[in-house]
Formats: C-alpha cells, structure tokens, sequence
C-alpha cells in the first residue's frame, strides 16, 4: 500500500517532466527558423573568409621565402661587388704613372735633346 500511494503521489511529477515544452507560438517557432537560418548563412559566409584569408596567408608565407631568397642573393651580390672594388682598388695601384712617366721630363728632355742636335749641327758646320 506505501508503494501504491508513493506512485500516485510520484505519477503527476513524472507526467510534466516527460511532457515536452511547447512554450513557443508558430510565429515565434518561424522566427526562429528563419533566424537560424540566416546565421547558416552568415556562417558560410564567414567559413568562405576563412577559407580566403588562408589562401592569402599561404601566399604571403611563400612572398616571404621569396623574399628571403631574395635578400641572400642580394647580400652575395652585395659581397661580391665589394670585392671587386677592392680588387680594383689594388689594380689601381699597379697601373699609376711612374715618375720616368711624367709629361714634363719629356717635354724637357725633348727641349734639351733639339737644343743639343742643333748646337751640334752648328759645330759641324763651322
């Protein structure tokens, strides 16, 4: 009899907790439909972005190498145009005009040298 009453009292408890709630009118029931549906939307829009910007970002990673790549081919370039300056640098000290170069000496020894045949010249004839 205990376990007889225990239900009856217990009965309509477990009949309102399995009954499901139906809260919501057929409006605000498509309301919220067409809100989740709108979201739907918006989230394939958003997933699209997603997917967009990490294509951009994939590229902008292989510019970087790129550019990396770059920079390294510069700093040899760089390097090897530093050497060549040095090496004409040295070059230059090679060809430099020796003193027996210099235009005066030869301008006075070609003086001295038609003074002298002259005078010479003179002596004979005399």
């Amino acid at each position: 009899m205990k376990k007889f009453f225990i239900i009856i009292l217990l009965y309509p408890f477990m009949l309102t907790a399995q009954m499901a709630d139906t809260c919501f009118t057929s409006d605000e029931i498509i309301d919220i439909s067409e809100t989740l549906d709108s979201l739907y939307y918006l989230d394939s829009i958003n997933n699209e972005i997603i997917s967009q910007q990490e294509t951009l970002i994939s590229e902008l990673e292989n510019i970087v190498k790129l550019d990396s790549v770059e920079m390294s081919y510069t700093n040899k370039k760089i390097s090897f145009l530093n050497d060549n300056i040095k090496l004409y640098i040295e070059r230059e000290k090679y060809l430099k005009t020796k003193w027996y170069d210099n235009k005066v000496i030869w301008f006075g020894t070609g003086i001295l040298t038609t003074l002298l045949t002259g005078k010479m010249i003179v002596e004979v004839v005399q």
